[in-house]
């Protein structure tokens, strides 16, 4: 009887052929195909999982998982230098010597970064091609200085670098806020979208690779952890380079104007682009000479002559393509901005108030950091969360009620000042921060034509960090007492809220024609 031989489809038949699909067998009992190990397979589960949310509802075809993994690594980034330089300016020094180092650093730092962030999302708006490389650019610009701060972590050199790791940072956010509409996916909107990137960004940047960041801090040197930053800082400039190229945008994008401009007349769907721009002005001024009795002008009803000019002035802003900011995405933003006030306020202030506190030694100091920044968490997570999956409805009503809930959770800190209220607090704020932020990505999807999308997004992130950077030096200024830092958080809180409720009660003119 003829020996059978065995090949990697199974044994070959009498004629020395492999086996059909019909025939396929077994492989014998004696094979020693390598399996990867239980352990192995435990260890890998976490990452297969966090890859699965990654590439779901069709994110790796549409490219939104490259722009999800840079997203983590700059959370990452973020994240390990907030543990490196919380380490040098507070914990390791007394609390008048900290403080002055916060404030020395807010005031070198946030100081210029006031004046460069405005100036991002406009030159955003004129670059039609790059947005890619832009990306990677900040990573490669974090490299550097993060190389620099290594070789002079404890000198002058910490508050230049700290500024160009802050701004590479914010313009990360203003870039990713532009590329994310070409890189949805068909399945999802965009709410889900931006959604989607937030939670992964704080669950897997700032809460894994925080906690690599300060692991390496408390085993070694607060120095140490800098090279946590140039690791996923490198992770990041490759996840740019898989970015698909059709995140780069077109000359055919649009701008919109600035969401706190003044609110002005409406560009409307039957405005024609074809017509002749001097002829509002001929038949204003024919009704003026034909009007024997002029009525009375009332406020709401301007002039014929200025309404002309304003009919000029929107159908030039058509031929150029810039479309007016929502009236509605401006009641979100504001609401945006009030909350995000809220949550750079606290970040700032909580610290010097633990640390100031007699009586705690630094791991109470820390207990106290740490259920205060994991309230914030949970407000982030949930806020996201909630605003994913379920059906928020109308925008203004949404954030007035939102809003309105972290301000009495401010008001009542206020007035019982103690470590619970202030977690309940961060926890409202931050979950205002991120309802708010889903209703007004929900009303510029709505508002804006696609082509509009990006440029909003950019502004209206310029916006919501400039007013964390406002919150974060009011928490600086004022004296590390909890029950003097509500009460002046609960004005501002206040003073934004009733600039939401104004905007959110007047109804924008409408042009008749």
């Amino acid at each position: 009887m003829p020996t059978r031989r065995w090949c990697k489809n199974g044994f070959m038949n009498n004629h020395g052929e492999p086996p059909t699909t019909g025939e396929l067998h077994e492989p014998p009992a004696d094979d020693t195909t390598p399996r990867p190990s239980r352990v192995r397979r435990v260890l890998s589960a976490p990452g297969r999982l966090v890859g699965s949310w990654i590439e779901a509802d069709g994110a790796k075809a549409s490219g939104l998982s490259s722009l999800t993994y840079t997203t983590i690594c700059n959370s990452g980034v973020d994240a390990a230098l907030a543990v490196a330089l919380a380490g040098t300016l507070f914990f390791s020094a007394t609390t008048g010597e900290s403080r002055e180092g916060v404030a020395l650093y807010l005031l070198v730092t946030i100081a210029p970064f006031a004046v460069i962030a405005p100036l991002i999302g406009p030159a955003l708006d004129r670059v039609y091609a790059g947005r890619r490389f832009a990306l990677s650019l900040t990573f490669a610009a974090r490299i550097v200085l993060t190389v620099w701060l290594l070789t002079n972590f404890h000198s002058w050199v910490l508050y230049p670098a700290a500024l160009g790791m802050m701004v590479m940072s914010k313009s990360f956010g203003v870039l990713k806020s532009s590329v994310t509409p070409r890189l949805m996916p068909p399945d999802i909107d965009l709410v889900r979208t931006n959604a989607r990137l937030t939670i992964l960004g704080h669950i897997v940047g700032s809460g894994g690779v925080g906690a690599i960041a300060a692991s390496v801090s408390f085993l070694f040197t607060p120095r140490e952890a800098l090279w946590v930053i140039i690791v996923i800082a490198l992770m990041g400039l490759y996840s740019c380079v898989l970015i698909p190229r059709k995140a780069e945008s077109s000359p055919d994008e649009w701008a919109t104007t600035s969401p706190l401009s003044v609110p002005g007349t409406p560009l409307t769907e039957d405005s024609s682009l074809d017509d002749d721009p001097t002829a509002d002005v001929a038949n204003a001024n024919a009704d003026a000479a034909t009007d024997t009795a002029p009525l009375p002008q009332s406020p709401s009803q301007p002039s014929p002559r200025r309404r002309a000019v304003r009919q000029r002035v929107t159908r030039a802003a058509q031929q150029l393509h810039i479309v007016p900011f929502p009236h509605d995405a401006k009641t979100c933003l504001w609401s945006v901005m009030t909350s995000r006030s809220g949550t750079g306020f606290l970040t700032i202030f909580v610290a010097f108030a633990a640390k100031s506190t007699n009586g705690l030694s630094a791991w109470e100091q820390l207990a106290m950091l740490a259920v205060a920044g994991a309230a914030g968490s949970v407000g982030t997570f949930s806020g996201n969360l909630l605003g994913a999956w379920i059906p928020l409805g109308a925008p203004r009503v949404t954030v007035l009620t939102i809003a309105g809930i972290a301000w009495a959770g401010v008001i009542c800190a206020a007035i019982w000042p103690g470590l619970i209220l202030t977690a309940v607090a961060t926890f409202a704020l931050s979950l205002s921060s991120s309802l708010c932020k889903v209703s007004l990505d929900a009303t510029i999807q709505e508002g804006l034509p696609e082509e509009a999308r990006s440029s909003a997004f950019g502004r209206s992130e310029t916006f919501g960090q400039l007013a964390w950077v406002f919150g974060g030096t009011m928490g600086i200024v004022l004296p590390p007492q909890l029950g003097t830092g509500f009460i002046a958080l609960s004005i501002i809180i206040g003073v934004g809220y009733l600039r939401t409720l104004f905007l959110a009660v007047k109804v924008p003119h409408v042009r008749r024609h």
